[in-house]
């Protein structure tokens, strides 16, 4: 039976394609009522959450959690609030009506249906009563009741800050699904909306953009940077892998054949995920076990880069310091580090590829029905230079013979033989800040694993040689020296970075001297 990744929260369910329909949940007229659009005016806004999250340990605490949103007053003084919880991002609104100095929200409200996958998810909002108890035995139990009918008042102060009342940690707002009418294991003990007026970063409309013209070095692959000069003042703009149309602004000083470019912290450069993303800096350490830590700078700190205004390369000054984009302006939380950062003048991308490398078997998953591979791509020329991720593919060979990803095994909107290099979907899977890509296989009898990178660049093709993993003799071959940890890095459970994990659960990832890199879910104690 072919599975899906079914998310909720912090938690991912293998389900089943087993169609089942979903029921209308207590208080509800109907699961598809939901609000996608709303008219009126706009307000941007940050909304701060603390409560409950599910993890694969259980329930876990979550503070103060800050997400970006908006807030749209209509007519008839409706108010409809955009997403508010920061592990269920279900783009869709819930309606309250403003009285005087306050908004009130009737409760429950459906806000996530989706049944394209051959089963449904559906999920509404309510209170939800959390009764503490013992049972038959004298043990403590704690049970989570949805409440059929429910309303929030949000109080409003002079500022426009909304706070949610009659929520706590007895009686939180909670996300349930529509099947079973159960809370699902996200809720808010607190809920605080409050405005964000915050511009971002824009090159001025009349510099000129010069497309393409940098190219920020990432590890074994670089992506476009475009730049545009304004006299003293200087713009990027995709420094962020992860947000390629943000600006960044600078200041430089020249002095002879170099200058220094400073980038202040702090700058608010767009959105990202349901996050305000801003600058930051901190400084990088690195402990025996190879284990990274970031230490903020002070506020009025600037990230320096010196420019070589012959060679036409900028690095930065300090190794040791990271430039950040980060959730935050006063914690650690980030979707990109730009470490060791240089960015260089590449005018043309032609070449060959490299040959693919860490070619890997990870034969657990023979249990779960079916084979896992993981492997390298750098996207360089054997000339050492920067290739176009958007002209890279990759093409792979099961015993020797080329293979097609099925559209329907491998969620594809069609049938490929070519692999784009940045694609990453449930199946075809690309890791974050590195060349390493994993592919699974719903097959038996795997003797060989090869791969090819391809690269077709202004009409012409060029390709690396094929690279083969004799499946059998990997398995049967042990390791004489393992290989040495050439950095680790936590992740929490929605993908960014956390510099200096507490207490809790974290992705643990660990990258090899030989190229190969393992993730693995970490409790923090």
């Amino acid at each position: 039976m072919k599975k899906f990744l079914l998310s909720i929260g912090a938690m991912s369910l293998a389900v089943s394609s087993m169609a089942n329909p979903a029921q209308i949940a207590p208080g509800l007229d109907s699961m598809l009522d939901i609000i996608y659009s709303a008219e009126g005016k706009r307000q941007e806004v940050s909304v701060t959450t603390s409560g409950l999250t599910m993890s694969f340990s259980g329930l876990e605490v979550f503070q103060d959690q800050v997400i970006a949103s908006h807030v749209i007053y209509g007519d008839d003084n409706e108010v409809y609030i955009y997403n508010i919880f920061p592990y269920l991002p279900t783009n869709t609104y819930i309606k309250g009506i403003k009285e005087g100095e306050k908004v009130v929200v009737d409760f429950p409200q459906a806000v996530f249906y989706d049944d394209s996958e051959g089963y449904v998810e559906a999920y509404y909002y309510t209170l939800v009563d959390i009764v503490e108890g013992v049972d038959d035995e004298g043990y403590p139990t704690t049970s989570y009741i949805p409440q059929e009918k429910a309303s929030v008042t949000f109080s409003i102060d002079e500022f426009g800050t909304m706070v949610a009342q009659g929520i706590s940690e007895n009686c939180i707002l909670g996300a349930c699904d529509s099947e079973y009418g159960d809370w699902i294991g996200l809720g808010a003990s607190k809920l605080e909306i409050s405005s964000f007026d915050e511009k971002p970063v824009e090159a001025p409309a009349n510099l000129e953009v010069l497309k393409n013209y940098w190219t920020s070095a990432g590890n074994e692959y670089g992506w476009q940077v475009n730049f545009a000069q304004d006299g003293d003042e200087v713009y990027f703009q995709g420094l962020s892998e992860r947000m390629p149309q943000a600006w960044v602004k600078a200041n430089i000083v020249k002095d002879g054949n170099t200058a220094i470019v400073t980038i202040p912290q702090d700058q608010y450069v767009g959105d990202y995920s349901s996050y305000h993303i801003f600058t930051k800096c901190v400084e990088m350490t690195t402990n025996e076990k190879g284990d990274i830590f970031y230490d903020l700078k002070p506020d009025d700190y600037e990230f320096q880069l010196v420019w070589d205004l012959e060679k036409n390369t900028m690095e930065a000054k300090d190794k040791d310091v990271v430039l950040l984009f980060n959730t935050s302006k006063i914690d650690v939380y980030f979707i990109n580090d730009l470490m060791d950062m240089k960015l260089i003048r590449q005018e043309s991308y032609d070449g060959v590829p490299q040959n693919p490398y860490g070619l890997d078997f990870v034969d657990a998953m023979e249990e779960e029905g079916f084979y896992l591979f993981s492997f390298n791509l750098p996207a360089i020329s054997t000339e050492g230079k920067y290739l176009l991720l958007d002209d890279m593919k990759y093409v792979v060979y099961i015993n020797d013979e080329e293979w097609t990803f099925d559209a329907d095994e491998y969620d594809l909107e069609e049938s490929l033989e070519e692999i784009p290099w940045s694609m990453n979907n449930y199946w075809i899977m690309k890791n974050y800040d590195s060349s390493r890509h994993k592919l699974p296989f719903f097959v038996e009898g795997i003797d060989t694993f090869g791969v090819q990178s391809v690269y077709n660049y202004n009409g012409v093709e060029t390709r690396s040689e094929i690279v083969t993993l004799d499946v059998e003799e990997f398995m049967s071959v042990e390791d004489v020296e393992a290989a040495k940890v050439a950095s680790v890095k936590y992740y929490d459970l929605t993908g960014r970075e956390v510099a200096n994990p507490a207490a809790g659960i974290v992705i643990k990832r660990t990258v090899f001297t030989d190229g190969r890199a393992s993730s693995a879910k970490t409790i923090i104690r």
